[in-house]
Parts: structure tokens; sequence; C-alpha cells
């Protein structure tokens, strides 16, 4: 009897602790929650909790139950993921403690994150601000997907017009900080390195250092170890280095196309 009555106790301690941790409306189902946001096209609020945490709890009970709070919530999607029940998510989304609010766009990228205790007013303006960033975020990476498909119509193309445009496009690319994106133009640049490399040396001239950087490492593949412009140099610098490559590209071009066939 002792033994059934400590177990009583212990289910019901458990069950005081679960609804002292999760305010209402809160979701644990991350894939639904994830398809929800795609679906609504929403940013998704990831808090990751444990029932032994107890800022989590206190925040259950005060901060996420707050009425300005609750009225923002209600305009994004939101689940709360127990640390120990999800060590895989936690660790893939490099969460070191608890409570941890990690904002994702509709891709499933975070955007921005706070951990640590935090009163109404304070998360508040985090989560409101957090939001603005990944809706900004999220049209930031339509208006690349357009640039993308813009580029490829004119990669399409047979006038070297088009091709260097379709250059041009896809060097504002290649900087994107959306992963998928920069890698999507570094792709494209790599094919029009291999077919007409002289179009991609306006891009040693770009004032972002990561795309010099890239079309550097680009060319140096394609022309060999001999291909001298450092990126690290501004354009000023590297212009004559530029020139003389351009040159002979175009020279080397030339020949090619008055070989007989």
């Amino acid at each position: 009897m002792k033994h059934l009555h400590l177990i009583l106790i212990l289910l019901i301690v458990n069950a005081g602790v679960a609804r002292a941790e999760l305010p209402a409306g809160w979701s644990t189902n991350l894939t639904a929650a994830l398809t929800d946001a795609g679906s609504n096209q929403q940013p998704l609020l990831v808090w990751f909790t444990a029932s032994w945490c107890g800022p989590c709890q206190l925040m259950g009970r005060t901060t996420l139950t707050n009425e300005a709070v609750v009225q923002v919530l209600s305009t994004i999607s939101h689940v709360a993921l127990d640390l120990d029940e999800h060590r895989d998510l936690a660790e893939r989304h490099n969460v070191e403690a608890v409570p941890t609010f990690a904002l994702l766009s509709t891709g499933g990228d975070e955007v921005e994150r706070t951990t640590g205790y935090q009163p109404p007013d304070e998360f508040l303006q985090w989560l409101t601000n957090s939001i603005s960033e990944a809706k900004e975020t999220a049209a930031r990476q339509s208006r690349c997907q357009e640039q993308l498909a813009a580029a490829d119509q004119l990669l399409s193309g047979t006038n070297a017009g088009s091709a260097r445009q379709a250059a041009v496009e896809l060097f504002g690319l290649c900087a994107e900080r959306n992963r998928a994106i920069s890698q999507a133009a570094v792709a494209r640049l790599r094919v029009l390195a291999v077919r007409e490399p002289a179009l991609l040396l306006d891009g040693l001239k770009d004032p972002r250092l990561a795309v010099r950087i890239q079309v550097a490492n680009m060319l140096r593949d394609r022309l060999g170890d001999g291909f001298d412009v450092d990126p690290w140099n501004n354009a000023a610098s590297s212009g004559p280095a530029i020139e003389k490559w351009r040159g002979m590209l175009n020279d080397s071009a030339t020949n090619h196309s008055e070989k007989p066939h």
C-alpha cells in the first residue's frame, strides 16, 4: 500500500510539473508545427524546455501567459520541446541551456534565438523584433529564388550579353547568408567558369570579399595555379591583373573559334 501511495504521489507531482511547464496553446509536435508554419507562411517559435527547469516553469506561468505575449504568439506557430525527450533536436540546434527560444523561418532555418528567463516586456520585444526579422528573411529568400530563376533563363540563352548579365546576378547571390541560395549560385557560376571563364573576372571587382574569394577559387580551379589575381586586393589594385587575364582568355577564345573543325 505504501508503494501504491508513493506512485500516486509521484504521478500527481509529475502531472503538476507538466501543467506548469506548458501553457495552453503550445504544440509538442515539431513535424506538425513545421507543416503548419509552412502552410501558413509563418515563422515557427521553438521553445526548448525541461520539467526540471525552474526558469522554464516560471516563464510558463508568467511571461508566456502574459496577455500581450499570448496575442503575438497567436499570430505564429509555436511548439515546446522537452530537452530530455528531444536530445537529437537540441543537439541539432546547439541548445546548451534551457529555456532557449529559437525562431525559425518557414524553411526551417534559425533566424533568431534567446536563452534564459525573460520577463514579459523583455520577451515581447525580442519576439516582435524576431518575427519582423523572420518575415524579412522570408521575403529576401523569395527575391533570391526569383533571381536564380532569372539567371537560369539568361544562362539558357546563346548571346554573350545574357551570360554576362546572369553572372552579375549570381555574384550577388553567392554572398547570401542562406546556404541553399549561396550554394545554388556558386554551382551555376562553376558551370559558367568552365564555359566562359572571362565572364567571371568582373566578380573579382565585387566590393564583397566573400564574392571575390569564391570567384578566385573557381577561376583557379579552371585555369590552374598560374591564375594570380589576389581576391584580398581591392578592385583598383587588382585591375591590371584582371585585364591581363581578360585579354589572355579572349585571345584564347578567338584562336579556338578560328581553328578549322
